[in-house]
């Protein structure tokens, strides 16, 4: 998989500006705020159709002017393909995809692999299980579309089941709908916490090789965390753990078991990594999962997704650079930064000045 061209218009700090990308790294240079991480985030929103920093469509948009549009071209082992997507300040998208109206955004989503990271990502490893729930989440259903229909499913069925515990009604009313949903919940619970598994045992046998490889001392341990587990079956876990909490979750009105609830547990040489490791070890191991899933998703669809790395190298040694850019040289990558490193591997340098591309 590999980007040719990138037109934005009205992106941004971008008025009008052509990128042609090359093979391999990319480095994208330029002083800051001068539209360097805009250009990633052009990028990353036409894989999964929103912005990697949670942006409203309108605040996208070039100030004073009401359309933005990006225009993408690419090639997979499929052929060539093009995405357009148009935002405007009243916060509608219209998405293209070959020219042809794409009217879901699951449509969208598997297109164009892309695999992001920034100084943000370090909440993935030290801050809430939302963060770590998402990556799992848009990581797996870049490559499995069967998964992305089940947590909108689960959703769904969650949203019911919630409904029923915070209702007026009486105890007994209430454990009588639960029936209904409750096993509805534990089905598409089992099918999503069995993928996420086999994506963590995927995703961990690469890790842990690549952070020994990057940090050359540090053993690494990734572990996926949910509850209840009896040594049963998921699905059969899920429900003894229903019955046991039924009173409480009618105490709290909401539910609580589930994939929703889940975590991602993180040690480096045996100790949990969001007490006990450095700034600059979170950092590393969040990078290590973006490598990681690199390698995961080309075990899925045969082919590398694109990497892009928000101002990675600053945060970095001279030797983890080195070996960073080594390995980045094996599929096409953007990486963002002030001034081009000292590095002996190929590259395309794209020089970028107030939204310019020069």
């Amino acid at each position: 998989m590999r980007l040719t061209t990138l037109n934005l218009t009205n992106f941004r700090n971008y008025t009008s500006s052509n990128v042609n990308f090359n093979e391999g790294v990319n480095f994208v240079v330029g002083s800051n705020a001068q539209g360097k991480t805009n250009m990633l985030e052009s990028v990353y929103l036409t894989s999964v159709g929103r912005s990697p920093k949670n942006s409203k469509d309108k605040q996208i948009v070039k100030f004073n002017e009401q359309r933005s549009k990006i225009d993408l071209s690419f090639v997979t082992s499929a052929g060539k393909k093009n995405i357009q997507i148009y935002l405007d300040v009243s916060n509608k998208k219209y998405i293209k995809i070959n020219n042809l109206n794409v009217l879901k955004l699951t449509e969208l989503v598997g297109v164009l692999s892309v695999v992001y990271f920034s100084p943000d990502e370090l909440k993935l490893i030290k801050e809430v299980p939302e963060d770590r729930r998402n990556f799992l989440d848009i990581s797996i259903s870049q490559f499995d579309k069967v998964y992305l229909y089940d947590l909108l499913k689960y959703d769904k069925i969650l949203k019911q089941r919630n409904a029923i515990l915070k209702d007026f009604a009486s105890t007994e009313a209430k454990k009588e709908q639960l029936q209904l949903f409750t096993p509805q919940l534990i089905e598409t619970a089992t099918r999503i916490i069995e993928k996420r598994l086999k994506f963590i045992e995927k995703l961990k046998a690469y890790a842990v090789a690549i952070h020994k490889e990057i940090t050359l001392t540090e053993e690494l341990e990734i572990a996926y965390s949910y509850t209840p587990k009896q040594d049963k079956t998921i699905s059969e876990d899920l429900a003894l753990g229903f019955e046991r909490i039924i009173d409480k979750e009618l105490e709290l009105g909401y539910t609580c078991l589930g994939p929703h609830r889940d975590d991602i547990v993180f040690k480096i040489d045996g100790k949990d990594c969001r007490a006990f490791a450095s700034q600059g070890q979170q950092r590393t191991v969040a990078l290590v999962l973006k490598l990681a899933l690199m390698e995961v998703v080309k075990e899925e669809i045969g082919e590398y997704p694109i990497l892009l790395l928000d101002d990675v190298l600053s945060e970095l040694d001279a030797g983890r650079q080195n070996r960073l850019l080594n390995m980045c040289q094996k599929f096409q990558t953007l990486i963002t930064c002030t001034a081009v490193p000292n590095t002996e591997i190929k590259y395309t340098t794209i020089n970028v000045k107030n939204g310019n591309v020069e």
